[in-house]
């Protein structure tokens, strides 16, 4: 099998389009993960009964649904109640959604293994409940969470290829549509495989290096 590399190169600004444009909803899908998170991670530490049991069901329905499901929920339903997204946002929502979903669990998980000891000590000194868990625990779960956190916004990044279906010009989506007119499909596979791999791999990348610079 030869490669047609002329192909590969007139097909590149193509994809490398649809690759910024993957990039732009991964960065924005990243951060509002974490930081959504990180709220609702609070408000089921330190909220009422209703709050934590609210966000328990939040949690349950982002992980035990199929990513395509939120999309089309966000995409058919959401404007039946006047809340419209062009088709952009809402996959940016719904993965952010799903993002933060796996955040809770993760920064949940890495609380639970710092210690009572450290909450009672924060306590002593006069630290309130938010200051303890702002100054606290959130800087100790980030850096334990960083590795199962990666693995979990890696695989909500690849979801986004799901997006496809709801007309967003992400990677898949321009892919197949170069697949359907020139019907080539080795070449287009072997840059959208490439493509992939250097957005989770930069993550992968930033991960690593974050959690070596917090050990010290």
């Amino acid at each position: 099998m030869t490669l047609d590399l002329a192909f590969m190169y007139q097909i590149l600004p193509d994809m490398l389009a649809a690759f910024w444009l993957t990039i732009k909803i991964s960065l924005i899908t990243v951060i509002a993960s974490v930081i959504i998170g990180i709220f609702l991670t609070a408000f089921r530490m330190m909220g009422s009964r209703i709050s934590r049991y609210l966000i328990i069901a939040f949690v349950e329905f982002t992980r035990g649904a199929p990513p395509l499901v939120h999309i089309s929920i966000i995409y058919f339903l959401f404007p039946e109640f006047g809340i419209v997204f062009n088709e952009f946002w809402t996959g940016v929502v719904a993965l952010s959604l799903i993002g933060a979903g796996y955040s809770v669990e993760i920064f949940r998980g890495a609380i639970d293994s710092i210690g009572a000891s450290q909450v009672d000590a924060s306590r002593a000194i006069g630290l309130s409940r938010i200051q303890t868990f702002r100054l606290v625990l959130i800087p100790q779960a980030l850096r334990l969470s960083l590795p199962p956190l990666t693995n979990e916004l890696a695989n909500v990044i690849k979801a986004s290829s799901l997006l496809s279906v709801i007309s967003v010009n992400e990677l898949t989506k321009v892919a197949n549509d170069l697949i359907f007119v020139h019907f080539v499909v080795i070449e287009v596979l072997i840059e959208l495989t490439c493509l992939y791999l250097l957005i989770v791999g930069f993550l992968m990348f930033l991960s690593k290096y974050m959690e070596a610079k917090f050990k010290y």
